[in-house]
């Protein structure tokens, strides 16, 4: 498989920078602790302020554990995708490119990520990656996870694929063809049961996406210059990471 863009860590920056910050909070709940001991010097009288204390305390508590919460979802989110990114460089061949890790702004204005750009002979997909596991039931764009700010995978994935199939359409790369770009939303994690209803996208475990797409048929057969062309248009209009 061609690597058209690898992808640029920020899931793991963001893990990163989020232990820090976890670890900061930790650090000053420690550290406020110590001043009730009135044999060191950095002893404090909080008889008057013992509501402000707790209050204090509890706020340095859960900055700790959010930022822990933060670092434990991001670690989760880059292990996924690394295992997606594995697992499509050693099922598909060299006539497949491959892009990783996109960012752009959508029509609201807002920063969005796309996991993965599949490019292949018989048709382009968009992959949205989870890493969940457990027992996790579509019906149609709804989910019984609470998935991060509420959002559908679903939808993510095609309002991602829009954005692709926009960005193709726009660059005249392939004239006369009503291309559609196919969205999948793939659990990558092995412990997780899927329980699938009238999906408004097509929802896989990785062990099933080589099929699912090798079966993918829309009368399509690029060659391998208009693929890496499509592929450089849509990087090209992706923001830096």
């Amino acid at each position: 498989m061609n690597i058209l863009k690898e992808s640029g860590n920020r899931l793991q920056r963001k893990a990163t920078t989020s232990i820090i910050i976890s670890a900061v909070f930790l650090v000053a709940l420690f550290v406020v602790g110590l001043t009730t001991d009135p044999y060191l010097p950095i002893a404090i009288n909080w008889a008057e302020y013992t509501n402000f204390y707790a209050l204090f305390l509890v706020l340095l508590a859960f900055g700790a554990m959010r930022y822990y919460r933060k670092y434990q979802n991001y670690r989760q989110g880059f292990e996924g995708e690394g295992r997606v990114t594995r697992y499509l460089r050693s099922n598909f061949g060299e006539e497949h490119f491959l892009i990783d890790d996109l960012v752009y702004v959508n029509e609201k204005g807002h920063k969005e990520n796309i996991d993965h750009v599949v490019l292949s002979p018989n048709g382009i997909f968009v992959l949205e990656t989870k890493d969940y596991r457990g027992k996790i039931t579509c019906r149609g764009s709804f989910w019984t996870v609470p998935f991060p700010y509420g959002r559908s995978p679903s939808k993510q994935a095609r309002g991602n694929a829009w954005w692709v199939k926009k960005n193709i359409d726009d660059s005249m790369a392939l004239q006369n063809i009503n291309l559609w770009v196919k969205p999948i939303v793939v659990f990558s994690n092995p412990d997780v049961e899927l329980e699938v209803i009238d999906p408004e996208a097509e929802v896989v475990k990785l062990d099933e996406l080589a099929m699912s797409m090798s079966s993918y048929s829309n009368g399509y057969n690029f060659s391998s210059e208009q693929l890496k062309v499509i592929g450089e248009r849509i990087i090209q209009n992706s923001l830096p990471i």
